[in-house]
């Protein structure tokens, strides 16, 4: 697999400078995972590496993209490929160098990049130290800018010796103007590898267009990464150098969240009750009144006749006997009988519907 990355590596190096010519933006993206067999190697450093690359070159509008990876991570290498994308950086472009491997020496004023090959009893001997890096990494012109990003600084050591390499503050005669330098902070041993190149990688990809005016700037860049790296008691994160705030180094962008559509609350009726405990019914309320007129009809003639009524031999007699009188009586027992029934027949209706029916009315607006 080292291999693989380290053939790809060399291969995309030699197409992007035989394609010769000058670019608004150009970048070199380092990787290299272990750099010895003594130095434990890093988890993802080169498929990081490779990732940002790809962004740069598919997504952030990099005209050059170099790359080392692996085992063609040599100090020779990675000075040759600085030379050569810087001259192919226009002068008024800009240049990304991104370094994630093992570095040591920082810690004793001497740090280097662990190369290929190289060794931690002599990490500048058989590696890179930042002085040679730094000599070639230098503003071209006035109006050049250069954005280095070191992930070199890792927290542990191997039998003694301190993995801390060149950070943002190690670097050497830093100009006022055209250098920005960015590292994880490692002083305290707090830097944790493979989290800087990332945050790179999506701030470069878009996510670090604040404004979302589909570009990413230096100051947008920083701000995304030190939030990225940050321990919520601070940045991990050392800067050095200035390059303007609104330099643009990446195309992409991120699109305006859209807000959310809300829909106007529904508006709810209370459930309407019918809570009334009877009810009269238009059928069973006319019979029942029919009946009571018809018992009060037979009440009437009861009583219009009662002055005339005598008791004889426990019997009373209203008026004269003959057929006057029984017609008379048989029409007010009948008006009487007729009356109860209606009254019991509108009762047994009522009673009979059923129950008091509860509606509930709802209404809404969307």
């Amino acid at each position: 697999m080292r291999l693989a990355l380290a053939l790809m590596g060399a291969c995309f190096s030699g197409a992007a400078t035989a394609a010769g010519g000058q670019h608004a933006r150009v970048a070199l993206v380092v990787g290299i995972d272990q750099p010895s067999p003594g130095v434990p190697a890093l988890k993802n450093g080169e498929m990081d590496a490779m990732a940002l690359a790809q962004s740069l070159n598919s997504e952030a509008g990099y005209g050059r993209v170099f790359t080392l990876y692996g085992s063609a991570v040599t100090a020779d290498a990675m000075l040759n490929a600085a030379r050569q994308a810087l001259a192919d950086t226009a002068d008024d472009g800009t240049l990304l160098f991104v370094y994630v491997g093992h570095g040591a020496g920082g810690d004793f004023d001497e740090p280097a990049f662990m190369t290929a090959g190289a060794q931690l009893s002599d990490p500048s001997g058989t590696g890179l130290s930042i002085e040679r890096l730094a000599e070639v990494l230098t503003p071209s012109t006035p109006h050049q800018s250069i954005v280095v990003s070191l992930d070199a600084a890792h927290e542990g050591s191997v039998d003694g010796v301190a993995l801390i390499g060149p950070s943002a503050e190690d670097w050497p005669n830093v100009p006022e103007w055209g250098l920005a330098l960015t590292s994880p902070n490692a002083r305290g041993l707090t830097a944790e590898a493979g989290r800087l190149v990332p945050a790179l990688n999506e701030a470069m990809s878009g996510k670090g267009d604040e404004n979302y005016d589909g570009h990413v700037t230096i100051s947008e860049l920083a701000r995304y990464v030190g939030r990225e790296m940050s321990d919520g008691a601070g940045s991990l994160l050392h800067t050095a150098g200035s390059v303007a705030a609104n330099l643009t180094v990446s195309d992409a962008g991120q699109e305006r969240p859209v807000a959310p559509v809300v829909a106007d609350p529904v508006a709810v009726v209370p459930p309407v009750l019918d809570t009334s405990p009877f009810r009269m019914r238009p059928v069973p309320t006319v019979v029942t009144g029919m009946g009571a007129v018809s018992g009060l009809a037979s009440l009437a003639l009861y009583f219009g006749r009662r002055g005339e009524c005598v008791e004889y031999q426990g019997t009373l007699r209203c008026g004269e006997a003959g057929s006057d009188y029984e017609g008379y009586r048989v029409i007010q027992h009948a008006l009487g009988w007729t009356g109860g029934v209606l009254v019991a027949s509108g009762i047994g209706m009522q009673v009979l519907a059923g129950p008091t029916q509860t509606s509930v009315v709802l209404s809404g607006r969307f």
